[in-house]
């Protein structure tokens, strides 16, 4: 050994301390490849962890309060703090309901017929009752014009049925009763007196019997006047008065009917929204089942969304929810809608529950947009709050904070809640608004531990 060369001997020495190191590395990490080394690197390697378990008990220092900590702080401060329900949706129009227009509609011809006119144009906003087609109608008023002569003359009917008998027609009846009752006197008169007479033999039977036949028919012709007019008196009989009053009803209502033919050529929007498809020209003809006319209104949108039905509040209707679009950044001011409806059937396949969300009438989107949606369902008021960092779990799993005091940071035990925007809501009591708590390199603090504050 004594000739080996000097730069030998480093060579060994090197590769004696490298097989020394790599000894204590497995020893200390692998049981079963240290049991079976030699005895003597089992020796060596045994020496060296002793050595340095001793050197690393000695630089420890057991008592935590004496090692300063750096750690970053921030404060117990009081916000209000939401649980958002997010899922994704699409733009709609909104669905009828009572007493409102619905939010778009299809419009076909109520009636078989050739367009004539196109009275509006994609994109135009119309008012409900503006016509936006016209259909050819020239039957439509000929027919009215027809229905209307047939009312004219059946209403002359019944006047003309209402005003007999005419005034002067009454006077003569009155004036051929009165001559009856004149004549009817004379004749009763005269017969009165033949018949004195032919008691004393100063007249003839034949007198007698004739002077009796003239009263007999001055009695008849009395009784016919009379009854004529009593007849001119009651007319029209209530019979042909109702049956004229019936006439009249029928033509009224034939117009009626025609008239409405020819409102129906002329086709009108039913909402107030904008023409977004025109789907007829002039010269073509349609029917009952073809749709002429598409409307939307762009104030009146809404957005189906599918949320977790587990994440919703009992009563969900009515609460805010945050509309964003899909590739809108995180920093994005979002539209503010109202839950207007939750379906009572959640699909059994994903637990997902429909919900529809009422947009402001300004919202400016289009149906059909995809869109994310945060539903509002929890919020919490001035809670007191402390930034995300500052919670962490300690052993037994329980989130704790470190409020410190000076260069003193001691664990407090706190309830965690509602977490947003990097906050998180903290029950505890004693914990105040302005406390201040360890953030950065509050994890793995010691229960009590003397720290130093590098903010």
């Amino acid at each position: 050994m004594s000739s080996m060369k000097p730069w030998a001997k480093g060579i060994i020495a090197v590769v004696v301390a490298l097989v020394l190191v790599l000894g204590w590395l497995v020893y200390f990490h692998n049981a079963g490849v240290a049991a079976r080394a030699p005895a003597w690197l089992q020796s060596s390697v045994k020496a060296m962890g002793r050595s340095g378990a001793a050197a690393a008990e000695e630089d420890e220092d057991p008592d935590n309060t004496k090692n300063e900590i750096p750690v970053h702080t921030g404060h117990v401060g009081v916000a209000t703090l939401h649980r958002y329900v997010e899922a994704f949706g699409s733009v709609a129009p909104r669905p009828p309901r009572k007493g409102e227009m619905a939010g778009s509609a299809n419009v076909a011809s109520p009636t078989p017929g050739v367009v004539a006119k196109v009275l509006c144009t994609v994109g135009q906003r119309v008012k409900a009752g503006e016509a936006v087609l016209q259909l050819d109608d020239r039957l439509a008023k000929s027919a009215e014009a027809q229905a209307a002569a047939a009312l004219a003359q059946a209403r002359a009917s019944l006047a003309a049925l209402k005003a007999t008998p005419r005034p002067a027609v009454l006077e003569i009846a009155q004036l051929n009763v009165r001559k009856s009752e004149s004549a009817l006197e004379f004749a009763q008169h005269n017969y009165d007196r033949l018949k004195q007479l032919a008691g004393s033999e100063s007249t003839s039977t034949k007198s007698v019997e004739q002077a009796g036949q003239d009263l007999a028919a001055a009695r008849t012709d009395l009784a016919i006047n009379q009854k004529q007019l009593d007849l001119l008196k009651h007319t029209p009989a209530p019979e042909d008065l109702r049956q004229e009053e019936a006439k009249v009803a029928q033509a009224e209502a034939a117009l009626a009917t025609a008239r409405v033919q020819l409102q129906m050529t002329t086709i009108t929007a039913p909402i107030d929204a904008t023409v977004v498809n025109v789907l007829a020209n002039p010269g073509e003809s349609v029917d009952v089942t073809k749709t002429l006319v598409q409307f939307t209104a762009l104030d009146r949108l809404v957005i189906d969304v599918d949320v977790p039905a587990d994440q919703l509040p009992a009563k969900p209707e009515g609460l805010d929810a945050q509309i964003l679009l899909s590739n809108a950044p995180a920093a994005a001011t979002p539209l503010v809608g109202k839950v207007s409806f939750v379906s009572p059937q959640v699909d059994p396949r994903t637990g997902a529950v429909l919900a529809i969300v009422d947009l402001p009438a300004d919202a400016n989107l289009r149906p059909g947009l995809s869109v994310r949606v945060r539903v509002v369902a929890e919020e919490h008021k001035d809670c007191l709050t402390v930034p995300r960092a500052a919670v962490v779990a300690d052993e037994n799993g329980d989130s704790v904070i470190a409020l410190v005091e000076g260069d003193q940071a001691t664990h407090k035990t706190v309830k965690r809640g509602l977490e947003e925007n990097g906050l998180v809501e903290v029950v505890a009591d004693g914990l105040k608004e302005g406390d201040t708590v360890a953030t950065a390199g509050a994890f793995g603090l010691p229960q009590a531990s003397r720290v130093k504050v590098i903010d």
